[in-house]
């Protein structure tokens, strides 16, 4: 969407795509009633024209911006390492423990940790432990920074598989989810069944 568009009509549907990346994604497949579509959007912009809508809806397909992500990260996913890993916790704590972690959050009022529940002792009275839940950890190929869209492919897998995300983390070539334990074989199915 990077392609600059003029007008208000222009903006808002940009905006209206914008705010619904599920949308925008589908316009790329042909599978778009186009007019339906411009009718929501003039709907939630005060009666826009749905014609004009629907010329731009064109004009960004025409343009053949709308990038098949999937097939990248697809790929992506078929070369990473996905590992699945029972027996660990989160603890949220308001203070910097000196324990062993898989991964550490620093939030504003507090500190996130995912540990392997094998390993840690010694954990304060006052922190929040989450227990019965397991550790999907994807292990990606470098091209993973430079590949947009790859996040969003795992959720929408993990999503599609009816399940839950308790913790997102993603930094440079890893990426650790946190699921409830009932849920860990189908999350891990839906990402790792290539």
């Amino acid at each position: 969407m990077d392609r600059k568009f003029r007008g208000n009509v222009e903006e808002k549907t940009l905006e209206y795509l914008r705010k619904r990346p599920e949308v925008y994604m589908a316009l790329g497949t042909g599978i778009v009633n186009l007019n339906g579509l411009a009718a929501l959007i003039s709907r939630e912009n005060q009666g826009m024209n749905q014609l004009s809508i629907r010329s731009v809806l064109q004009k960004i397909i025409r343009s053949g911006e709308i990038s098949d992500y999937r097939r990248f990260t697809d790929d992506l996913l078929r070369r990473s390492k996905v590992t699945l890993q029972d027996k660990v916790s989160v603890i949220t704590s308001r203070r910097k423990m000196d324990i062993d972690f898989l991964s550490v959050t620093f939030l504003t009022d507090s500190v996130v940790y995912i540990v392997d529940e094998t390993r840690v002792r010694n954990i304060p009275k006052d922190a929040i432990i989450e227990r019965n839940v397991s550790l999907i950890h994807i292990f990606s190929p470098p091209e993973i920074v430079s590949t947009p869209g790859f996040a969003l492919n795992v959720v929408q897998r993990i999503y599609a598989a009816n399940v839950n995300i308790l913790q997102f983390i993603s930094c440079s070539n890893e990426t650790m989810i946190v699921v409830n334990r009932d849920d860990a074989i189908k999350a891990y199915s839906a990402l790792a069944s290539y």
